[in-house]
């Protein structure tokens, strides 16, 4: 068995993706809406579900405020 076929392995490689995708949000809605509060990096960071963190990167270009955007379900 390949080690790129562990659970282990594949949970890491997703957590790796989750922590990228909420630097992404964070880092690019910086530039979009300025800084975000504290409770709105710690909402973003709080979710891991990397289906919804792409959707919520998707909204990006479309939303007007923090708010907006974690709204996203």
């Amino acid at each position: 068995m390949d080690i790129r076929d562990s659970n282990a392995y594949q949970a890491i490689l997703d957590e790796g993706r989750i922590e990228s995708l909420q630097r992404t949000l964070l880092r690019q809605g910086r530039q979009k809406f300025g800084s975000p509060t504290d409770a709105t990096t710690a909402a973003i960071t709080a979710i891991s579900d990397r289906e919804r963190l792409e959707s919520i990167t998707d909204q990006l270009l479309i939303a007007s405020s923090w708010d907006e955007l974690l709204a996203t379900p």
